[in-house]
């Protein structure tokens, strides 16, 4: 019996609490999943802080940045 990969969408993967980047074949930032209870916060961890800024070279001076 061959093993079929069950495909998901990309929030499906995601749980309550996790934000996602998009990042395009090419490795550019596209866009920033954030979870719907986040949203009014204007909240962005400092985890995902550190990537934007060592990644994409993004200073984002706290964690109470907003990020559109």
């Amino acid at each position: 019996m061959a093993n079929k990969k069950k495909k998901i969408t990309f929030e499906d993967s995601l749980e309550d609490t996790d934000f996602g980047l998009i990042i395009s074949a090419q490795g550019e930032l596209k866009g920033m999943y954030v979870p719907d209870q986040m949203e009014d916060l204007d909240y962005v961890p400092e985890e995902i802080m550190k990537i934007l800024h060592d990644v994409y070279g993004m200073n984002i001076p706290d964690s109470t940045a907003t990020i559109h």
